[in-house]
């Protein structure tokens, strides 16, 4: 049985316990999600392919995904529909940008926070959680002195790109956060979730290999490879298929998929990981490495002790070694040194940057961007925070480790879940989320929303209470009468 709280006023009550006590397993339901993903898979290796030879299906798939995202929230479809396309939307957006799409560059927060806040407004406030609205409100005073500073300096436009960048990832988190607590997710939903954030990964690694092959030399260095991660930034590149491969692995360790499936999955994870490396961003093989020593104590350890899960395992260790020699092989070694490098690529310079700039503004801080304005003095251009936690001091002051404070309090909320394999992602992802924020920020919309859903309410598991036998003796059956 699954022990479910009861659902939020004004929203469709819980899904019935059976729907999700069978797990990810091979009767009814559950087939038929395996069988639908199949046909997800096949769609997004064309998408892929079709991307590569014009470019502004990008654009096109972007406005269709933000209209069924409307018409998703408009006519009140359930909460976890809502999820999954916001996840979707999370794993597209830099699909979106290394196409080049006519569109903002913070397209994908931007989509994710109005339509999950329409649905919000759909059905009132009652009943919503504070803290979210208190990390985001202990950043509003920020506003104020950029808006004195750059507006009278730069003009309209200049303050509202500053506001944009390092203000549209904290309201994506408040949005996701608000939505997220009134969610319920099974270990069964879960694993719906992360395969809508696989699909799109798909599309980004065929983009990236049909660009490999069109080409006739490809050069590798010390630093990120700009054409091996499609033409994009890698370090944004590397980070999403990162946390796809961590996704994909999971579902081949956690799910009783069949054998085809767990081999497609395996494959995807190798293939996903195998990109992330090419393009010689340390982002994301570190984040796929970090997110999956999180989620591995809090997964079920008879379900990891099965023979299925260990041959499944093995298999991917050993593809992993294999696909490793051929990039050893394919870059002349170069991938190897980039690896053993502990070189933190000028980030520390720019962290220590912002400290220096906190210590000027220890209160209220310089303002949302102006840590970027100050770095661009003397410069051809400015170069933006990579590290998110010495952004807040340099640029919220005191009120940005108050905000920090309860972001990690937002993050940390999973702990308190009973173990199962939801709460190993959760806390894969927040993970992941934590150490993508020390390296690049929130550049992309995925760490906003892997931190709402840590804010999820868990549909548990109960056992049965066991029937005691009765130590009475048998009812002796009446004697008949004559």
């Amino acid at each position: 049985m699954i022990a479910a709280s009861p659902a939020p006023p004004g929203e469709p009550p819980a899904p019935k316990p059976e729907r999700f006590a069978r797990g990810i397993g091979l009767a009814g339901e559950a087939r038929a999600v395996q069988a639908g993903w199949t046909v997800w898979i096949a769609l997004h290796l064309l998408l892929g392919v079709v991307c590569r030879g014009f470019s502004a299906m990008g654009t096109v798939h972007a406005l269709g995904v933000l209209a069924l995202g409307f018409y998703l929230a408009i006519l009140g479809r359930p909460l976890f529909q809502l999820a999954c396309w916001g996840i979707y939307v999370a794993g597209s957006e830099v699909l979106w940008r290394m196409l080049g799409s006519a569109l903002p560059w913070e397209f994908g927060k931007y989509a994710i926070s109005l339509v999950f806040l329409m649905r919000l407004l759909r059905y009132g406030w009652t009943k919503v959680s504070w803290v979210p609205i208190l990390y985001f409100a202990l950043l509003v005073p920020a506003l104020f002195p950029t808006l004195l500073a750059t507006y009278s300096e730069h003009g309209l436009n200049d303050t509202r790109k500053l506001l944009s960048f390092n203000l549209s990832g904290p309201f994506s988190i408040l949005v996701c956060s608000l939505l997220f607590s009134r969610v319920q997710l099974s270990d069964f939903r879960t694993r719906r979730l992360m395969a809508w954030f696989i699909f799109p990964a798909i599309s980004i690694a065929i983009v990236i290999l049909l660009g490999i092959r069109s080409l006739e030399h490809l050069d590798f260095d010390s630093g990120s490879n700009l054409l091996a991660s499609g033409g994009f930034g890698p370090n944004q590149v590397s980070g999403v298929l990162g946390a796809a491969a961590f996704y994909a692995l999971l579902l081949v360790l956690a799910g009783d998929l069949t054998l085809p499936m767990r081999a497609l999955f395996v494959a995807l994870a190798v293939w996903f990981a195998a990109h992330a490396a090419l393009s010689f961003s340390r982002t994301g093989i570190y984040l796929f490495g970090i997110g999956f020593t999180a989620a591995l104590p809090f997964l079920a350890i008879r379900k990891l002790l099965r023979l299925r899960a260990i041959l499944a395992l093995a298999v991917t260790v050993a593809a992993g070694l294999l696909t490793w020699v051929f990039l050893m092989r394919f870059t002349e070694g170069q991938i190897g040194e980039r690896f053993s490098s502990a070189s933190l690529t000028r980030r520390d310079l720019i962290a220590m940057q912002d400290i220096e700039l906190w210590k000027q503004n220890p209160i209220f801080g310089a303002g949302i961007g102006m840590s970027s304005v100050a770095r661009s003095e003397g410069t051809a251009g400015r170069v933006g925070a990579h590290t998110e936690y010495t952004r807040l001091l340099a640029e919220h002051g005191a009120l940005g480790i108050m905000a920090g404070l309860v972001f990690l309090g937002m993050a940390a909320r999973p702990l308190l879940a009973k173990q199962g394999f939801t709460k190993g992602v959760l806390l894969g992802g927040v993970a992941m989320t934590l150490a993508s924020l020390a390296a690049s920020a929130m550049r992309t919309a995925a760490p906003g929303f892997f931190i709402g859903m840590a804010s999820a309410r868990l549909l548990t598991y109960a056992r049965r209470p066991r029937r005691r036998r009765s130590l009475a003796p048998p009812p002796q059956p009446r004697p008949e009468l004559p």
